[in-house]
């Protein structure tokens, strides 16, 4: 549920761009959130698609997701990543390639979702081995770069170390090259529980949508954005 801070961020960042940007990638929800906005949803629109209690039903994801593809057919350049279960490798999905299983794959969190089986291969959550795909983007040729984090830490003091140490283990974190710039947009403050992450409360939705607007108009954005 915090792809509804990712929103916000969206509704407060749209306006301060000069154009539209080249390329979107999207992992974990922010594969949701990307989708719809390289489909040219509007900020109102993308924060009422978080509003609507039917988001929050995951045994009814891959409907939400169909309903949302067929919305917003992409019109600008679009990228997911995907977490390899066999190899426990990042791949990215190109938009032309994704259907609706690459994107439920990439929100596919461990032992929450149904991971997903896509050309004979297991995938699972986009965000498991990095919850922000800068890597990818560069991968794509992006030199200046917004990230969008809604989850720079676990919000669980018994998963944190888990997390932590599954990535020291298997993440991918290449560094960033020389001559990429990126400015990395994050919540002040930790926006919820886990349980708030997995229910859908209009009141918190509502809160992180406006917390989120309210660091996007509020960071500095160099003027090679605009």
């Amino acid at each position: 549920m915090f792809g509804a801070w990712q929103a916000g961020v969206w509704r407060g960042l749209a306006a301060r761009l000069a154009r539209q940007p080249d390329l979107i990638v999207g992992a974990s929800v922010g594969s949701l959130n990307g989708y719809a906005i390289a489909g040219g949803a509007t900020p109102e629109e993308l924060c009422a698609f978080w509003l609507e209690p039917r988001v929050g039903r995951f045994r009814h994801l891959p409907e939400t997701i169909r309903a949302l593809m067929e919305r917003y057919p992409l019109h600008l350049d679009f990228a997911l990543t995907l977490t390899d279960l066999a190899s426990m490798k990042p791949k990215i999905v190109l938009g032309g390639d994704v259907t609706w299983k690459h994107l439920a794959a990439s929100c596919a969190i461990p032992g929450l979702l149904p991971q997903r089986r896509i050309g004979g291969r297991w995938y699972s959550d986009g965000g498991l081995l990095n919850p922000l795909p800068v890597w990818a983007a560069v991968e794509l040729g992006a030199t200046r770069i917004i990230g969008v984090q809604a989850l720079p830490e676990i919000p669980s003091s018994v998963l944190k170390p888990f997390v932590k140490g599954f990535r020291r283990v298997f993440g991918h974190h290449p560094p960033l090259p020389a001559g990429v710039e990126l400015v990395t947009i994050e919540p002040e403050r930790t926006l919820g529980s886990v349980r708030d992450a997995l229910t859908w409360k209009q009141e918190n939705i509502e809160r992180w949508i406006a917390q989120g607007q309210e660091v996007a108009e509020n960071i500095s954005i160099p003027n090679c954005f605009g």
